[in-house]
C-alpha cells in the first residue's frame, strides 16, 4: 500500500530523538519518526531492536529519557495513558492483554472507559470486521483462541474510536486467515 501525504500538513504523531534506557542499557537510541492522518507505519527489526519500546514510549508507558512524542504538534512526552486515550490514541500490546475471566462483551466494554456516554456501544463495524466476537458475546476471554483473543484486544482498541490505533506485534504466533482479518482491520 502506498500513501500519498501532503507533507505540508503537521503529522499526527511524531517522535523526535527519542532515547530510552534501562539502567546503563540504551535500548532506544535517537529514534525520529513522523505519521500524517491516513498512513500505515511499520516499525521492523529483530527481537530486542527497541520495536516494542518505541511504541510503548509512543503511548506514554515509558518515558524517554531525552526527545519528544508529538500529536498534532503538541508535546504529549510522558502523557498518561488516560489522557493519551482520550487524544484518541489506542494500543493493543504485545500479549494482548485482555481480561480472561471477564466475556468478550465484557471485555469490549472496557474500552468505553474514555468514551463519552453517547459512545458507548459498540459499532456494528466492530463485528463486520471481526465476526467471530458477535457470536462469541458470552464466552469468557480466556476460552478464545490466541487469534480470537488478539481479534478482542484491536476490537476493544476500536470502541475507543481512536484517530491513532498502535499494535505491537500484531500477528505474532497468529494463524494466517487471522492475520488477513487483522489486515482489514488496520485498512478500517
Amino acid at each position: 500500500m502506498t500513501t500519498v501525504t501532503d507533507t505540508n500538513t503537521t503529522p499526527l504523531v511524531e517522535l523526535r530523538d527519542i532515547r530510552v534506557s534501562f539502567g546503563g542499557l540504551h535500548a532506544v537510541d535517537g529514534v525520529s519518526l513522523s505519521l500524517h492522518p491516513g498512513e500505515v507505519m511499520a516499525v521492523v527489526g529483530g527481537n530486542g531492536a527497541g520495536k516494542s519500546t518505541v511504541l510503548k514510549t509512543l503511548f506514554g508507558l515509558l518515558k524517554p529519557r531525552q526527545g519528544q512524542v508529538r500529536l498534532n504538534g503538541q508535546d504529549i512526552t510522558g502523557a498518561s495513558q488516560k489522557a493519551l486515550l482520550a487524544q484518541g490514541i489506542a494500543f493493543v500490546p504485545q500479549g494482548r492483554e485482555i481480561f480472561p475471566l471477564l466475556s468478550v462483551r465484557e471485555n469490549l466494554e472496557t474500552g468505553f472507559a474514555a468514551a463519552k456516554r453517547a459512545d458507548r456501544y459498540v459499532p456494528d463495524e466492530i463485528y463486520d470486521l471481526f465476526p467471530v466476537l458477535k457470536d462469541m458475546l458470552w464466552r469468557r476471554g480466556g476460552d478464545l483462541s490466541g487469534g480470537q483473543q488478539q481479534q478482542l484486544a484491536i476490537a476493544r482498541a476500536l470502541v475507543t474510536r481512536p484517530r491513532l490505533l498502535v499494535l505491537d506485534e500484531p500477528t505474532e504466533g497468529i494463524q494466517p486467515s487471522i492475520i488477513k482479518d487483522i489486515g482489514r482491520a488496520i485498512d478500517y
